[in-house]
């Protein structure tokens, strides 16, 4: 190994939550924020560097996100 470490977030409020729980067990409310609207799940694939560029090309030229444009052909071609 390396060494090399990788940081990886909480989701948005966990923390608050967690720190409630560590003072005071008994009063902090697990789910105060409810439950999420959608339930994300990562997808990682490997592309060939110039299809991953014409994305990056097609992102920035829309002004949107590269995930999105994903998101949003995956949904035009599973959808049907």
């Amino acid at each position: 190994m390396t060494g090399k470490r990788v940081s990886i977030g909480l989701k948005p409020g966990l923390r608050r939550r967690a720190d409630e729980w560590v003072s005071d067990p008994a009063t902090a409310t697990p789910e105060e924020e409810g439950p999420p609207a959608v339930v994300i799940k990562r997808l990682t694939i490997d592309v060939p560097e110039d299809l991953h560029r014409l994305l990056k090309v097609k992102a920035a030229t829309e002004g949107v996100k590269m995930a999105d444009l994903v998101r949003a052909w995956i949904t035009e071609r599973c959808a049907s």
